[in-house]
């Protein structure tokens, strides 16, 4: 089926989806969005080999009556164009992959040769150039062709792209809430690039997935509050990349892991062109937002909080400024599950397929 042309709906009257990686935190997010989404449904649910006909509520507790489809296994050595060719004969030509890099470059190409449109919660396409890869992910891109055609789904930044994409990038946690909070005053003018940006970030201990690790463990993270990933954290290239900044000089980043289950929270600080005030900030994210349902523009001096967008597709954004110094703070608050991976993925799959982009989302 081409790209924007209209949907397959299955026997249920909802066009079947297929999910990669339905296991892991930000699965079950989508997982549990599609079994309540009226135009979409969960068809086939696809998890490691040792999950093959377990319940997906048995594997997430919280879906029990809502998805109780069983998962199927999926044989990554040598089994994947047995399960795309599966999916294809049985009509489906949607896919979302919420896996790791390595699993969405060997799944996406196979899925795109077969028709289906693709969206990819990984950071496998979110960078365009394949020779950043071995310097931020750590490994040769193993599908360079399909950079310059992946569309980078920052929702409420696609321009109109996502219409006819057939491979979209999902945005990281961390950049969806940076970009939400730099682009309308970055695209303004409104930030001295002379000084550099400084985003600090906090995020609940599910960013990392579900794969256990003993830094993770409940007695690790209890209580503390950790920097990690520096100096070069992945993200970072996300974020210089879509604002045009130098990574290292020009923006800088700094992550941090907090001792909560979901959310995360962006303090930046910057300093504003010469002339450039409160008002002109105020501007900039009312022009940039005043069409986009899923940011909450709170003003200046209202300050957001992961609590006030837990469980939503919302971004919270706040500010100050000050007059004295020419310095401005924006903060931006998201669920990371949700605006900041599972609830964008599927605000982008309503855009790719002329769906109201609001549809089955919490706000």
């Amino acid at each position: 089926m081409a790209a924007g042309s209209e949907s397959v709906s299955t026997p249920h009257g909802r066009r079947g989806v297929a999910l990669f990686g339905a296991t892991g935190y930000a699965g079950r997010e989508v997982a549990r969005l599609l079994g309540a989404h009226p135009a979409f449904r969960l068809q086939a649910a696809f998890g490691g080999k040792e999950r093959d006909g377990v319940p997906l509520s048995a594997i997430h507790p919280s879906l029990r009556g809502s998805v109780d489809m069983a998962c199927v296994g999926l044989d990554t050595n040598g089994g994947l164009d047995g399960a795309v060719r599966a999916l294809a004969e049985g009509g489906l030509d949607v896919a979302l992959l919420a896996t790791p890099e390595a699993l969405s470059l060997a799944l996406a190409p196979r899925l795109l040769d077969a028709g289906f449109r693709v969206v990819d919660l990984s950071g496998a396409f979110r960078l365009a150039r394949s020779s950043d890869y071995p310097e931020w992910y750590g490994f040769e891109h193993g599908a360079p062709g399909l950079l310059g055609g992946a569309a980078y789904g920052l929702s409420e930044w696609s321009g109109g792209t996502l219409g006819t994409a057939r491979l979209v990038a999902n945005p990281g946690c961390y950049p969806t809430a940076a970009l939400l909070a730099l682009l309308p005053l970055r695209r303004a003018g409104l930030i001295d690039p002379t000084e550099a940006v400084v985003v600090h970030a906090v995020s609940a201990a599910s960013g990392a997935g579900r794969k256990v690790r003993e830094d993770l463990l409940f007695c690790e993270i209890e209580g503390s509050v950790r920097p990690y990933g520096l100096p070069r954290h992945r993200h970072l290239a996300e974020i210089a990349a879509q604002t045009g900044l130098v990574p290292g000089a020009e923006v800088l980043f700094f992550p941090h892991l907090a001792p909560i289950d979901r959310g995360l929270l962006c303090s930046i600080a910057l300093r504003l062109r010469q002339g450039a005030g409160a008002s002109a900030v105020a501007a900039a994210f009312e022009k940039a937002y005043a069409a986009a349902p899923f940011v909450r523009l709170l003003g200046e001096g209202s300050l957001p909080a992961t609590a006030d967008v837990r469980g939503t597709n919302a971004c919270a954004i706040g500010w100050t400024c000050d007059a004295a110094t020419g310095r401005a703070a924006v903060f931006s608050a998201i669920d990371n599950l949700l605006k900041g991976a599972a609830g964008q993925a599927l605000q982008n799959l309503n855009l790719m397929t002329g769906r109201p982009e609001t549809e089955g989302l919490p706000r």
